[in-house]
Formats: structure tokens, sequence, C-alpha cells
């Protein structure tokens, strides 16, 4: 589900629901009635239209039958058209300095004429059926409006209908009206079917499976301390996301002793996000357990298991239009004390300190007050707010420069020394002392075990990742690796 495609169901989709579907049904409503109204008072006052209604009602439903198929699949070509436009205008709002500072302005205006004139050509398509059926509504109606005429002429100078020239005028009053009225009928009577393509792609998240409960009867019989100790038991893991697709984790297995920290390298597609994911229950496993503390993770409402594992992404979020204090404790349930404490611990005690409102200062659109690293340093202080016994790094050290990621690094020793640490990592020079190493490849578990011990395997996958790195850095990395052990 791309940002796009889920901005369009709620934006675009929800609001035809909310707003454009009530009014066409009451258009539809009103209209319809009219015609009918009209058609059998022409058919009371001039019996003999009956003559020609068969071929016209024929001829009435190929041409609906047609335009509500070409329409139906139009709009929903045109909804499919649209999402791109709402991914590409947010992805371009997000990363718009990035596209000054490389002077890519042409290149993504040249992307975003490309999928506006591919949702213009769906549109147009849309307007130019719209006419077709105009037109050939209106000439139906020309049609009977003459054959009624004609009809009453002949008649009357035959004398086989004794029409009152004053009913004969009412029913033709009639008809000029339903000229007018039957073109807007018959596209509102498509437009219903073409709004519900709205409903049903509304509907189709409405059909996505659920998470699990976020609260289960198990989680009053842990303690409210759980997890104490912060261990972790991978056994024989397979995850996937979705079912056509191949396991992301296979059969992964790894113990990680309490207060340990362990570095998740591997290749591009390995697993090292997936593991962070499944810890999480973001994917839940399709066989296997993870155990934390002994206790299985699948047997813990979300809330519960969400709440005591902390978190610091590669990508920093902020809730923009909030308060500094509300995106650090975002449930309101610490005191201003431990909050201050928390930003001194992340060394930006005094960042906040030269804002106008302090940590009561507004939070602007995407965190654009605060550089990249500050923003992941404001989430450090929000991982060290909540003192849970496990941490999750998911590269979050990948964007920011040398400087922040050495407070980073002081902040982390200081405030978990003894928590369990799991980062994920795509430098290996910031987990070569860390206590465990975890390769990953296809999804599988390559190695793991202590870097000096993974570094005496020549010719293994971490020994290999070492030595790409470079003679010198790699030289280096040993040095560090086995002068931690």
């Amino acid at each position: 589900n791309p940002m796009g495609r889920i901005l369009n169901r709620f934006s675009a989709d929800i609001g035809s629901n909310d707003d454009m579907l009530p009014q066409t049904l009451f258009d539809f409503s009103v209209i319809f009635f009219i015609v009918i109204g009209a058609i059998f008072t022409t058919l009371g006052t001039l019996p003999f239209v009956l003559l020609v209604m068969p071929p016209l009602i024929y001829y009435f439903v190929i041409v609906r039958n047609i335009f509500v198929t070409s329409t139906r699949e139009l709009k929903r070509l045109e909804g499919v058209a649209r999402s791109p436009i709402f991914a590409m205008m947010t992805e371009s709002l997000s990363g718009i300095a990035t596209i000054r500072a490389n002077d890519a302005k042409k290149y993504f205006m040249r992307k975003f004429e490309g999928v506006h004139d591919t949702h213009t050509r769906t549109f147009f398509s849309f307007i130019a059926a719209s006419r077709w059926v105009g037109f050939r509504m209106d000439s139906l109606a020309f049609l009977m409006m003459t054959c009624v005429c004609f009809l009453s002429v002949l008649f009357h100078k035959q004398g086989w209908f004794n029409v009152d020239p004053a009913i004969l005028g009412l029913s033709i009053s009639m008809l000029l009206q339903l000229c007018s009225s039957f073109q807007w009928c018959i596209r509102q009577s498509a437009e219903i079917v073409n709004q519900m393509v709205c409903v049903e792609r509304v509907l189709q998240y409405g059909k996505i499976e659920p998470e699990a409960p976020l609260k289960l009867e198990t989680d009053t019989d842990l303690d409210e301390s759980w997890p104490h100790d912060g261990s972790i038991d991978v056994k024989n893991v397979a995850v996937r996301y979705r079912p056509t697709l191949p396991l992301a984790l296979n059969g992964a297995s790894f113990s990680v002793p309490s207060g340990a920290r362990v570095g998740v390298v591997g290749r591009t597609g390995s697993g090292k996000s997936t593991i962070v994911q499944t810890l999480f229950r973001l994917l839940e496993a399709e066989r296997g357990e993870i155990q934390i503390d002994n206790v299985n993770i699948a047997e813990i409402g979300l809330h519960r298991l969400r709440t005591s594992i902390s978190v610091i992404p590669q990508h920093p979020t902020l809730f923009s239009g909030c308060t500094v204090r509300e995106n650090l404790d975002v449930f309101g349930l610490h005191s201003e004390e431990a909050i201050f404490e928390a930003l001194k611990s992340a060394h930006l005690s005094e960042v906040i300190a030269e804002l106008p409102k302090g940590i009561d200062s507004i939070v602007s659109e995407g965190g654009s007050n605060f550089s990249v690293g500050q923003r992941q340093l404001l989430c450090l202080a929000r991982a060290i707010l909540c003192k849970n016994k496990i941490l999750i790094l998911d590269e979050a050290t990948a964007s920011v420069d040398r400087r922040t990621d050495q407070m980073l690094h002081e902040s982390l020793h200081e405030s978990f020394g003894d928590a369990t640490v799991i980062a994920v990592a795509h430098r290996l020079d910031t987990i070569i002392d860390h206590d465990y190493v975890l390769v990953l490849g296809q999804g599988k578990v390559l190695e793991f075990g202590p870097p000096s011990e993974l570094l005496k395997t020549k010719g293994g996958p971490f020994f290999t990742m070492v030595e790409d790195t470079g003679e010198t850095t790699a030289k280096e990395l040993r040095e560090r690796a086995f002068r931690k052990a």
C-alpha cells in the first residue's frame, strides 16, 4: 500500500462517498420520478405512443449498458491513475530540499507531467463517454417527440383517437420536459454505478486482515516490570510479507542473552529489517516463535509488547503540529523533570533551551525546525524516557554525521548500559565492538557469535564482509574486535 494510494483512498474516495454519492442518489431519485411521471402522463393521454415505445426502450437499454460498462471501468482507471499523483506530490514535498540542492527540478517536473498526463487521458475519456451518451439520449428524446407529434396529427386526421388539443398540448409539454430530463436521469444513474467504484475501493481496505488484538487477558499475568531481563530467543522463525511472496526469513534461530549488544549485518534484502518488524509483530511468524524472557510474544497483546520495546528508526518520526513535550511523551506519563533528564542524556538540553518556548515549542512540518541529527537524538530521548530493557536500532546512524553518531553512541552506553540492544547496521565500524554479530543472508542466519570469533573463520561471511572494506579499514576493524575480546 504505497503512501499515494492510501492518501487517495482516505481523501478523494472518502470525499466522494461522503459528498458526491448522497447528492447523486438524491438527484437521481428526483429526476427519475419526473421522467416516470412524464412518460405515464403521455401514455395515459396518448395511448398510441405505445406503438413507438418498444424500439425506443430497446435502443435506450443498449446505450445505457454500453455507457455504464465503459464509464465504470474508466472511473476505476481514473482512480488508479490518481494515486501516483498523490504519491509524487507527497514525495516531492518531503524531499524538496534535496531536489533543489541537486538541481533536479526539471527531472521531477517531467516525471510529474508524465503521471498527470496519464490521469488526464483517463479523465478525458470519461468526459468523452459522457458527451457520447448525452448526444444519443437527446436524439432519443427528440425522436420520441417527433413520433408523438407525427402520430397525433395522423390519428387526428383519421379520427381514430379523439385527442383534445388541450390534452395534446399537455403531453407535448411533458415530452419537452422529458427531453431535458431524460439525459440527466441516465447520466445520474450511471454516475451512481461509477461512484460505487469509490465505495468498492474503500471496502477493499475494510477487508484487510486486521492485526492481532491490542490487549489480551493473558497480559495481566505478566509482571509490571516485564521484560525485566531482556533475553531474546528466536526459534526457527519463518516470515513472509505476503502469502504469494517468498520467505523473507527462513528458519532463523539465535539467542540473545540479557544485556547483550547484538549487531545485525547483511546484504540488501538479507532480512535485517524483517527481524525488527517480526519483533514488533508488524509481521506475524508463519512458523516458529520468538520468546522474550521465556514468554512467547505471540501470546502477548500488541500494546504491551510494543510499549515494552524501544526503537530508534533510520528515518526519525516527529509529529508535526505537536510540541516537543508531546513528541517525547505521547501519552503524558512522565514528569517535566524526567523529560529534561532524557533530553540532557541525549545531548539536546541546550538545543531545546534555545527554542522560543522550550519543550512547549511546536514541531514544524516534517520536523524541519530540527536537523536530521537532532531529530534522531529526539527519538533517542524518547527511548531513554521509556526506560525499556530492549532497544532496537534500525540503522539509526545511517543518515547522520560523525559527531551525531558519536553523541548517539555515548548516550546509548550511558542510558542503556544494562539493556539488550539489537542494532541493524550498514557500517561495520558501528557494531564491531558489540558482544555478538548476527550475519543474515537470503533470510537465513549465516553466522552468530562474538565478532572476534567470527573473524577467526577465514572465508566466512563476516570475515569476507570485513575484508571487503579495504586493507586499512579491515585491519582497524580486526584490532577493535580482538581488543573487545
